[in-house]
């Protein structure tokens, strides 16, 4: 659905209607930095990029400033070059805000790099002297969280975005964040080297 629902706001989006001489409507392609704003919104709104997003891309990232806060507001300006980009009624600067605050920084890559947490364990080496008790101590090791940033759970629910990424695994056991297209087989790649844990010492239950 949401694909379908790219598709038809690309085909306005690129397209401005001038009024010639006569009473006929003609469409014309935006051009410049106008037309790159509009192939932005295209582009960062979907998990495919074709060649044809590079100079959009581009032009977008180079945005950059000293603060982060100031890099979102210069890139919004960018994007609001689109017209499409201010039509409430299409809840279009929703999109451009989603955009601005998660393009670049919720993909799987990026969410490996900056989600990991601090977790801890039990770790038990054998059995000492005492009967029915263990050397235990706890351990501190890290993992990959597993729950989505806010801004990213918004860019990724827009309506009219079609991006994402999932998590394979668990947190406790080397778990991580992969593009949509690899799950099946990066999943089927955890579980084998993941075989489910077999209880031990189930007759102390009895």
């Amino acid at each position: 659905m949401k694909k379908i629902v790219i598709r038809i706001i690309s085909v306005g989006m690129l397209t401005a209607s001038t009024s010639g001489a006569a009473t006929d409507t003609a469409e014309q392609f935006f051009t410049g930095d106008t037309r790159l704003a509009c192939e932005a919104i295209l582009c960062l709104s979907s998990s495919q990029r074709p060649d044809e997003c590079s100079a959009s891309l581009s032009r977008y990232f180079n945005i950059t400033r000293l603060k982060w806060s100031n890099t979102v507001k210069a890139r919004r300006s960018f994007l609001n070059m689109c017209p499409t980009a201010k039509d409430v009624s299409a809840n279009m600067p929703q999109l451009v805000e989603d955009i601005v605050n998660g393009a670049g920084r919720c993909d799987a890559d990026y969410l490996n790099r900056t989600q990991r947490v601090q977790l801890k364990r039990k770790v038990c080496k054998g059995w000492d002297n005492s009967f029915m008790s263990s050397s235990c101590n706890t351990e501190t090791y890290y993992g990959i969280k597993n729950s989505l940033p806010d801004h990213c759970a918004a860019y990724w629910s827009n309506n009219y975005t079609d991006v994402a990424a999932k998590y394979i695994g668990t947190m406790e056991q080397n778990g991580r964040w992969v593009p949509n297209k690899d799950f099946v087989s990066e999943q089927a790649r955890w579980e084998q080297t993941h075989p489910p844990k077999q209880e031990e010492y189930p007759w102390l239950k009895r």
